[in-house]
């Protein structure tokens, strides 16, 4: 009896111990993605806090930095404020994963694959190392017709933007804008996927919709400021109304109201870790 009972209780103890290595290494993907990719770096090149001895290709930076911190960094950052509850991150996470193979494979560009293993592999190990210990995974759907409007009126304006950069990927597979060896249109193509899936997700996903809203509308309304400050450089589209209607698209979502009683917030448990 005094066996099993010191193994229940080791059993209890190490749920803590597997959620605060969960929120470490959490964190420590959140500084990966935003310092080591160089999210937050290409960020700045829009209020261009960069050196100015070069000519930045800023819309094409801003779509490569608003993926890696404000969708791949939101998503750790996510995991690792609420470890025990990390399903919403988890799922961004993998649509920013699956966003960057379906841009390498439609930009016929390979490079972007290695970054989207090494992300799978830090999600693996964050959910075996949480497993047993996180929260069932919350599935109660709740369609919001507002939100579900604002993705289907995101449908042409992403899906055209993925394509405009995985086309620039395959015609020009050495145009020189590089991260780590990594072309950026393939990536720019990626981010176009993963904000469009990410508005459809949050359409009938309360569970994700905080962190889905903010990362999908700051992304969009970054992007399209960098291309009204920078129509004529890599990475914009053609004519200023593309970055009107990205900055526009964002500044809705994000304002967005949704009713009383939609569950948008989900259930909100103590954290334990």
């Amino acid at each position: 009896m005094a066996t099993a009972a010191a193994a229940a209780n080791q059993a209890r103890a190490s749920g803590p111990r597997r959620l605060r290595l969960v929120r470490i290494l959490a964190w420590v993907m959140v500084a990966g993605a935003a310092i080591g990719l160089f999210g937050l770096a290409d960020l700045m090149t829009l209020p261009g806090w960069v050196d100015q001895q070069y000519e930045w290709s800023v819309p094409i930076e801003a779509s490569w930095g608003s993926l890696f911190t404000f969708v791949v960094a939101g998503s750790f950052a996510s995991i690792g404020l609420k470890p025990d509850r990390p399903w919403p991150g988890v799922v961004l996470l993998s649509i920013a994963i699956g966003a960057l193979v379906l841009g390498s494979i439609f930009g016929l560009d390979g490079r972007p694959v290695p970054v989207a293993a090494l992300l799978a592999a830090a999600l693996a190990l964050l959910l075996v190392l949480g497993g047993k210990y996180f929260e069932p995974f919350p599935r109660a759907w709740d369609l919001s017709w507002q939100y579900l409007l604002m993705a289907v009126a995101g449908v042409p304006l992403w899906l055209l933007y993925a394509s405009h950069a995985v086309d620039m990927s395959r015609l020009h597979p050495q145009a020189g804008h590089l991260t780590w060896d990594i072309e950026h249109w393939p990536v720019q193509g990626a981010t176009g996927i993963a904000l469009g899936l990410s508005a459809l997700a949050l359409t009938f996903w309360a569970a994700g919709r905080p962190l889905m809203r903010v990362a999908t509308s700051v992304s969009s309304a970054y992007i399209g400021a960098a291309m009204l400050a920078y129509p004529e450089r890599a990475g914009a589209m053609d004519g200023p109304m593309w970055g009107v209607a990205m900055v526009l698209w964002g500044t809705v979502l994000a304002l967005l109201k949704i009713p009383a009683g939609s569950g948008e917030t989900g259930n909100s448990p103590t954290d334990t870790a």
